[in-house]
């Protein structure tokens, strides 16, 4: 590999690495930062006289026939800039630069040593910012590779490094953030030899940053944190996953078929408007082919056959409303408009046939109950009949008080026991 190849591969990929995913389809924009620092280095340097014998060496061994001479590196300033691209909400890729300038002392009173070491860095990261506190105060945390230089009196050492941090950003304005970091890094010691001295400089170390952060977009609007792009802030959103481009009410919620029930509820999305549906957006909950606001039985089982009305055979139809008095047999007004009802659902049904049930209360002896009960069954049925249900669709049943529904040894017991109703009769 020459010299400089790697440099260029790494500045050739950190050019493209913004443009690797498109901001807008990321939730994303782009921002600049620049900023300076210190660093504190971990390790001693050493410096050794040249031989003869290794004279042509760029990278070289300690040699136990040469004194070495320990050095103290002082810590370096440096300037920082970088351009990243922040997607996801939470994430933001980073390509930056940085150069630092510190200097080497020590060596021997005969043969001091004070150079100046300057170091030139490209890196690439990935950084995950955190909402914990308050939405303008973000911390991060991440990692990265770089391509690192060290330079020392005419000298040059490159090498690879990997590091890692943490800091925090305080947003100022909705688009310039104030960004302080730590970082420490880890690479194999730089090797550099000038025309008498050899030099091993420790390249693992911390380094702080302090600088500025400029976003081309807000980062702090509207109300800092909105995940769906819905208008509405997360921290007031009960529907923070709504999809993109919904329209949503002041609750962060959409409802895209109008129909009262949003949609991360709504079984059935796409129910035609103004329809009744039931908690479940559903205008037809029993899937029987009957609409909710028509179907009287909207629990019949699956698959069942059902009437107009959506009960199936077996399901009775009770003229709770019909009542008699002590000995009557004659249909009161409310009775006429349910078998109103009855008989639109008969009409609009002819495979089924319909029993009507008549029943009494115990009062009188057995055989006059029957009879009442007859009775009773006779007078709905030649209504039904009236209203054009044919009559031998129609079969007339009486029980007299053999089947209550009521204690008959109270009054209103007994009232509810005189009563005719209605079952479906399946058909053949």
């Amino acid at each position: 590999m020459q010299k400089h190849s790697y440099w260029q591969g790494l500045a050739l990929f950190a050019s493209f690495l913004p443009f690797a995913c498109d901001a807008t389809e990321a939730n994303g924009h782009y921002y600049l930062k620049a900023g300076l620092g210190g660093s504190w280095p971990s390790g001693t340097a050493e410096a050794y006289a040249n031989s003869a014998s290794d004279s042509s060496s760029v990278l070289f061994p300690a040699s136990p026939n040469t004194n070495s001479y320990p050095l103290d590196q002082s810590g370096g300033d440096n300037y920082h800039i970088a351009a990243g691209l922040s997607f996801a909400d939470d994430w933001r890729l980073e390509t930056g630069y940085l150069s630092e300038r510190g200097r080497l002392r020590g060596g021997s009173a005969a043969e001091p040593i004070n150079v100046e070491l300057a170091q030139h860095a490209l890196s690439v990261s990935l950084w995950r910012d955190f909402s914990l506190m308050s939405p303008r105060f973000r911390p991060y945390v991440g990692a990265g590779l770089g391509g690192l230089q060290s330079r020392l009196a005419g000298a040059s050492h490159q090498q690879w490094t990997l590091f890692t941090g943490a800091g925090v950003g305080l947003a100022l304005t909705p688009q310039w953030q104030l960004d302080m970091s730590y970082q420490y890094t880890i690479g194999e010691d730089a090797q550099l030899k000038t025309a008498e001295t050899r030099f091993t400089i420790p390249q693992d170390g911390g380094r702080w940053q302090m600088g500025l952060r400029y976003h081309f977009a807000p980062t702090t609007e509207p109300s800092i944190r909105d995940r769906d792009g819905d208008g509405i802030a997360d921290e007031d959103d009960r529907c923070p996953e709504t999809l993109r481009g919904a329209v949503v009410d002041m609750y962060g919620c959409a409802d895209s078929d109008g129909d009262g029930i949003i949609d991360s509820l709504d079984r059935c999305p796409n129910t035609p408007a103004e329809n009744e549906v039931d908690s479940n957006g559903c205008m037809d909950s029993d899937n029987d082919g009957v609409k909710n606001s028509a179907d009287q039985c909207p629990n019949s089982a699956p698959g069942e056959r059902v009437l107009r009305n959506g009960c199936a055979a077996r399901q009775s139809v009770g003229l709770e409303s019909i009542r008699f008095g002590l000995g009557e047999t004659e249909l009161n007004a409310d009775a006429k408009v349910r078998l109103s009802e009855v008989s639109a659902v008969m009409l609009a049904s002819p495979q089924y046939r319909l029993a009507v049930q008549g029943h009494s209360d115990d009062s009188g002896d057995a055989d006059a109950n029957y009879r009442l009960s007859r009775a009773r069954a006779r007078a709905v049925g030649k209504a039904l009949v009236g209203l054009g249900v044919a009559a031998e669709r129609i079969e007339i049943q009486a029980f007299g008080a053999n089947m209550p529904v009521a204690d008959n040894s109270t009054s209103a017991g007994r009232a509810l026991n005189r009563r005719v109703s209605l079952r479906v009769i399946r058909p053949k």
